[in-house]
């Protein structure tokens, strides 16, 4: 018999698939119409800022740190990436790259991943998986939107 995931356990599942669909929808946009995904890019931001009131939540539930510590590391890239990105916005990713911003900005971004990833395994495997398979394509597209030939370039 199958053990029910706990309420805590399903928000985290359902905030990790989401963020990782809303990223691999922005990239792709960026890739194939980037005048929509400068249009809706800040929603990426905001939607990771909610990992600051669900990893809090799971905090203060007393929660394992499998389980909190995703959010709140996504929430620090949103407030990381939208301050350099959108609040204050700078050139940091092309040539002079700014180290200063793109270690921490990278850091934080695969940290928050790996830690919405890998608890997966124990909570949901067909989670698990769906993350995979939505993380890929996302890598892929950003790294070429960085560095391939697309429009984005």
């Amino acid at each position: 018999m199958e053990e029910q995931l706990t309420q805590a356990e399903i928000v985290f599942v359902v905030f990790g698939i989401a963020t990782q669909a809303l990223l691999l929808a922005f990239f792709a946009a960026r890739r194939w119409s980037p005048p929509l995904a400068d249009r809706f890019g800040w929603v990426v931001y905001a939607f990771s800022g909610l990992g600051l009131p669900l990893g809090a939540w799971l905090l203060l539930d007393g929660q394992s740190w499998r389980l909190f510590v995703g959010p709140l590391l996504m929430a620090c890239w949103a407030l990381f990436g939208a301050t350099v990105d959108l609040w204050r916005p700078r050139q940091w990713r092309r040539t002079p790259v700014d180290w200063n911003v793109l270690i921490p900005y990278l850091a934080l971004y695969f940290s928050a991943q790996m830690f919405l990833w890998w608890p997966l395994w124990n909570i949901e495997r067909a989670a698990w998986a769906l993350f995979l398979l939505l993380f890929v394509p996302s890598t892929v597209l950003n790294i070429r939107g960085h560095f391939g030939d697309g429009p984005d370039r």
